[in-house]
């Protein structure tokens, strides 16, 4: 058998610059994928219609450059076209090399197999299997990318975490709170715990003031959830108790060293569900894929429900 390499200075400045690491990761995968599958003989044969697909030529092409020849197959520049984008001419040239061979080293690998193997049943039922699969995941992919709503509303998340609360227990309590920690000695404290304690907006704003002006350990938030326990961890032990958890109670304690004000607005109990601002990612996620199971679903409802009424099919009795 004669192989011949062709040299990659064969490419045009043009071709070796179309050569992108994207596109080269992902023939990396694949090889990787390969390397697996050529333990068994199912994957020898899938790697046979991957390299097919890619230089199946027995004469070359008129017009187009053979960057390698394995037996009377042909691999050419344009089967890497759009493999190097945003590269340097000599890294592309260096990638081309470098699938160069591998497809040489595959080919010759799919001949050794070819010449050892005999396409039983068994390989080609797996094969057709094969082929078959991925040609069904490119059309359903494909209408899914033309049918699936991908906008998923602030009340279709609220929805779902309501009907399905009991799935998001959170074995972690939390808590929406104002709290400022600040060292006694710092001028002000006085006003602070007023302007703390004060229902007045304006008040609030020297709250933040005051902490932004200070070293101060502080969350002004109200609509942030935190970990209750690392909110007790800033606080002398015990200092919490169940009516500043349930009744919005300020807590407003000394300790040798610093000042402590609190008011919790929402506890949520590690037994109870974990706040929907923590899981909202998570539900919009599942939402997304069970609508996209619906396409599916319909679609192949449909499909069978249109062949059954045209008779396109016959199932036998086995019996």
């Amino acid at each position: 058998m004669i192989t011949t390499i062709v040299v990659t200075e064969q490419l045009t400045r043009a071709e070796a610059l179309w050569i992108s690491p994207e596109r080269n990761s992902g023939h990396k995968k694949l090889t990787n994928k390969k390397e697996h599958r050529m333990r068994t003989t199912l994957g020898l044969l899938i790697i046979a219609l991957y390299l097919t697909s890619c230089g199946n030529a027995e004469i070359p092409e008129e017009g187009k450059k053979p960057l390698a020849k394995v037996g009377e197959r042909y691999l050419y520049a344009s089967d890497l076209t759009g493999m190097g984008a945003g590269l340097s001419e000599q890294d592309s040239l260096y990638q081309v090399k470098i699938y160069t061979e591998q497809w040489v080293r595959d080919e010759l690998m799919l001949n050794v197999a070819e010449d050892n193997i005999d396409a039983t049943e068994e390989i080609e039922r797996m094969v057709y299997e094969y082929k078959a699969t991925l040609m069904m995941n490119a059309y359903e992919e494909a209408l899914i990318n033309q049918r699936l709503d991908s906008e998923v509303t602030p009340q279709a998340i609220a929805d779902y975490y309501t009907q399905n609360k009991e799935q998001y227990q959170a074995g972690i309590s939390w808590v929406r709170c104002h709290f400022v920690k600040v060292k006694r000695e710092v001028d002000n404290i006085k006003q602070l715990k007023k302007w703390f304690k004060s229902d007045n907006g304006v008040d609030f704003e020297q709250v933040k003031l005051f902490c932004a002006q200070n070293k101060t350990t502080h969350i002004l938030n109200e609509d942030l959830w935190i970990e209750y326990d690392k909110l007790e961890s800033e606080l002398p032990e015990g200092s919490i108790s169940s009516r500043h958890r349930t009744q919005q109670a300020i807590l407003d304690r000394m300790d040798d060293n610093y000042q402590y004000l609190l008011q919790i607005f929402e506890y949520r109990d590690k037994e109870d569900a974990a706040p929907l601002v923590q899981v909202q990612e998570e539900i919009q996620r599942i939402i997304l894929h069970q609508r996209r199971n619906k396409i599916l679903q319909d679609l192949r409802r449909d499909i069978f429900e249109k062949a059954k009424k045209e008779g396109g099919f016959e199932i036998y009795d086995v019996n």
